[in-house]
């Protein structure tokens, strides 16, 4: 019996090394090269049963060398690190057999090459069928993503990058769940078409749901409209138009309604732990006011901080997402000083080295109580960080100028501003212009100098609107 002909095209020598004496050993006739081009020429002199294709190749996109192979009718196996959704479906659609990420076992790589020789050189149906399953199960690290907007842009990215179609939304169900609303887009030329509702009636949507399955119309462009469906209810649908020049098989479309399958129990997933996780902030943030309450000196602190935030953060152009964050680190940043002692945090006169260590300890207590909830990064970072000094003689981490993270140093200035401004058991309150030379005098020193001139510039513009919310 002839022996099957492999051919290995991996740029890593000693990947593609292993793989070619292992196969050896199992009997194949394998030939290895890291170099693409003198594999494609060795192509021209040989015939080879199968092709294992590393994607990430040097001086040329692995999907350019994938489509030369698959003209010539070979079965290509992809073996690749970045085994991301879009590469596997692509690679699917481009013609590949198989689909393998590295790392992978070498009982993977013999069924792999296995079930896609056949003594006719084809590769049988049950290739396609697995292929599919490591889609599926690459797709179930996306619908893992407990952040809603990541999720959505990642399922936004993953059908653009798979389909280039000229326009793809998602709809999401309002609360009470009779309308559709859209959230997430992304047009040709960032441009919002006119023909694009920004809310859909259930009953306009109704048979796709009905009938669990992709409702595919064909005009000018193809337009698809897929339901996305949780455990107990409709979450909503997502919206593509691709242009009719790209044909879109029963397979393609079969595909966009199992995908939407996971995508639907992974926004109902987000959508549930995002209302635990404000259902928590919002018990800590009561929590908080209770303890203020107690406390004359401190009452209304961190919505203060909070207010003067957002604040300079507006100011500064960060984005809707950076202060939500920026909000939440506000209220949370002081939540450490629950574990300090009365005793400390209230004492009338100076603190004691020994005092100002233990007082040194609460963002690292702040984090300990927030490391349950699994809040953003940038939450955490923010409240662990909001003492740190540009000099870098801060803590708890002695971190220094950029190094710090802007919303800490954001946090700092509008924390000392509204510590300085109230009174304290140790001291009286300063003026607001006090306040302010304090800021300017430790510029460079404790905070960052353009954070503190852009909140100076804000009191002197708006100082009744300050004033207004501190007392409300």
């Amino acid at each position: 019996m002839n022996k099957k002909k492999v051919l290995i095209i991996d740029d890593e020598p000693e990947i593609g090394a292993l793989c070619r004496e292992f196969l050896e050993g199992e009997g194949y006739l394998v030939s290895f090269y890291h170099d693409w081009n003198e594999a494609l020429k060795q192509m021209e002199r040989s015939s080879f049963d199968i092709v294992l294709l590393d994607l990430q190749m040097q001086d040329i996109d692995g999907f350019t060398i994938l489509s030369r192979i698959r003209k010539k009718g070979i079965p290509v196996v992809i073996i690749t690190a970045f085994g991301t959704v879009e590469n596997a479906v692509r690679a699917l659609r481009d013609g590949a057999s198989d689909f393998l990420i590295k790392p992978f076992s070498l009982e993977d790589l013999s069924l792999a090459v296995k079930r896609n020789i056949e003594e006719d050189g084809s590769a049988p149906g049950t290739s396609r069928l697995n292929m599919i399953k490591t889609i599926l199960e690459l797709n179930r690290v996306i619908v893992s993503l407990t952040e809603l907007d990541l999720l959505l842009d990642k399922v936004i990215n993953i059908v653009n990058n798979i389909y280039q179609p000229e326009l793809t939304a998602i709809y999401i169900a309002g609360e009470e769940g009779e309308n559709f609303i859209l959230r997430k887009y992304i047009p040709v030329k960032n441009k919002l078409p006119e023909k694009l509702s920004v809310s859909y009636r259930y009953t306009q949507v109704e048979s796709i749901f009905n009938e669990r399955k992709a409702l595919v119309e064909k005009a000018e462009n193809y337009r698809i409209t897929i339901p996305l469906v949780g455990t107990k209810k409709e979450i909503g649908f997502i919206y593509v138009e691709i242009p009719t020049v790209k044909e879109i098989s029963e397979e393609e479309i079969k595909f966009l309604e199992i995908f939407a399958l996971q995508v639907g129990i992974g926004i109902e997933n987000a959508i549930l732990f995002d209302m635990i996780k404000n259902s928590y902030i919002n018990s800590i943030k009561s929590l908080i006011n209770s303890l203020e309450a107690k406390d004359s000196y401190t009452k209304g602190h961190s919505e203060q901080v909070a207010y003067y935030s957002l604040l300079i953060g507006k100011h500064m152009g960060i984005g809707s997402h950076n202060l939500e964050v920026l909000k939440n680190a506000s209220y949370l940043h002081d939540l450490g000083k629950l574990g300090i002692k009365d005793a400390i945090l209230l004492k009338p006169g100076p603190l004691d080295k020994d005092e100002m260590e233990v007082i040194k300890q609460h963002p690292s207590m702040t984090v300990k109580i927030l490391e349950p909830l699994g809040l953003k990064k940038e939450e955490v970072e923010a409240c662990f960080h909001h003492h740190e000094r540009i000099n870098g003689n801060g803590y708890p981490a002695g971190l220094k100028g950029d190094e710090i993270p802007l919303l800490a140093r954001i946090l700092a200035v509008a924390d000392a501003y509204s510590a300085m401004v109230s009174e304290r058991p140790y001291r009286g309150a300063m003026t607001e212009e006090e306040a302010i030379e304090e800021l300017r005098r430790y510029a460079d020193i404790q905070f960052d100098r353009e954070i503190v001139e852009t909140f100076i510039k804000i009191l002197k513009e708006d100082k009744k609107g300050v004033r207004r919310d501190e007392r409300d």
